[in-house]
């Protein structure tokens, strides 16, 4: 994309927005990846069980979607089924449920001007009580949680779904 291209799509809004390019770019890989990992537990969830609807499944929020597939994997453990991967599977959900809590920070912000006159989005408090930028340390932070979540799935797949 050239940047005349870019300063005609930031020209459609009167919004303020960062001046750093790559930063909107990056928090666009970062939504897009969610949503395609989301995407891709809802198809290992129904190669499990078959009665889901995925359809059905992608229309809800990523925490019931988290919600099903750890239940999905409370039955595979009683019922024995795919021992191999319920190690795994309790990893992913682990990791896919922080990875939900972290999308929520550049979801749900609200935008600033900071310290060094740039906009950028600043979300909750963090653990020394302090509201914390959402830069791009927190988006690389983010972007290997979701290749470690991806790796799971993948993983899993590979199992219950072997000719993929």
């Amino acid at each position: 994309m050239t940047s005349e291209q870019i300063t005609s799509i930031k020209k459609q809004t009167q919004l303020a927005l960062p001046s750093d390019d790559t930063y909107l770019y990056r928090l666009g890989i970062a939504l897009y990846g969610f949503a395609s990992i989301n995407s891709f537990m809802t198809e290992i969830i129904c190669h499990i069980d078959k009665s889901q609807d995925r359809i059905s499944l992608l229309g809800k929020t990523s925490c019931l979607i988290l919600y099903k597939f750890k239940e999905i994997l409370k039955k595979m453990k009683i019922e024995g089924q795919y021992p191999e991967i319920h190690e795994v599977m309790s990893r992913t959900a682990d990791l896919f449920e922080k990875l939900n809590d972290l999308r929520n920070d550049f979801v749900h912000p609200f935008p600033i001007t900071n310290d060094k006159s740039e906009q950028i989005l600043l979300r909750r408090k963090n653990s020394e009580n302090k509201y914390f930028e959402v830069d791009n340390a927190f988006l690389n932070h983010f972007f290997s949680d979701l290749h470690d979540v991806s790796k799971g799935l993948y993983e899993i797949r590979k199992v219950v779904q072997p000719g993929l």
